[in-house]
């Protein structure tokens, strides 16, 4: 890991035990010329993808628009500083450390660094923790293996991370 990772990790308050217990793999951050703007997520932010990510999810979202299927873009790439800034504010709300690593990586360790990663919804109205239940989520689970993603974060994961079925991971 390099300098910057380890001063957001102090600053946080992740020391070397939660290192220790983190089971998650180590991901590169992509580099900015190698991402695209693909769409824009719901709150209209732009939606970031490598281009090989880009092309899958555009494939797949029109595969899933000719089936009646929305797939909304909620978040896509994002940089050390910005998985820092979610913990921040978490921290700020009075959530626990140990508490927010099983809902959010250590910065340096989300599948979102690499520009491949790719949460959706399928209604800005219906609660994250809610889209296992929606047509979206079965379809995804049917579907996304052709386009080549895979859920990351499944029920009873041994990642210590809790169950994202929001949460798609392009395996190139």
């Amino acid at each position: 890991m390099n300098a910057v990772l380890n001063s957001y990790h102090q600053e946080l308050g992740i020391d070397a035990f939660f290192l220790a217990e983190n089971r998650l793999s180590f991901c590169e951050e992509a580099r900015l010329q190698d991402l695209e703007i693909v769409d824009l997520d719901f709150q209209g932010r732009p939606f970031l993808l490598t281009s090989a990510t880009a092309v899958a999810w555009k494939k797949l979202n029109s595969a899933a628009r000719s089936e009646k299927i929305t797939l909304n873009p909620a978040s896509g790439f994002r940089s050390y500083l910005y998985q820092k800034r979610l913990i921040e504010a978490k921290l700020a709300a009075g959530r626990t450390l140990a508490d927010i690593l099983t809902t959010n990586a250590i910065p340096g360790f989300s599948e979102h660094h690499t520009g491949r990663a790719i949460d959706i919804i399928a209604d800005p109205k219906i609660a994250e923790d809610q889209f296992y239940l929606t047509q979206t989520y079965l379809w995804m689970l049917e579907n996304a293996k052709r386009f080549h993603f895979r859920l990351s974060y499944p029920k009873d994961n041994p990642f210590g991370i809790i169950f994202e079925p929001w949460h798609w991971f392009f395996l190139g």
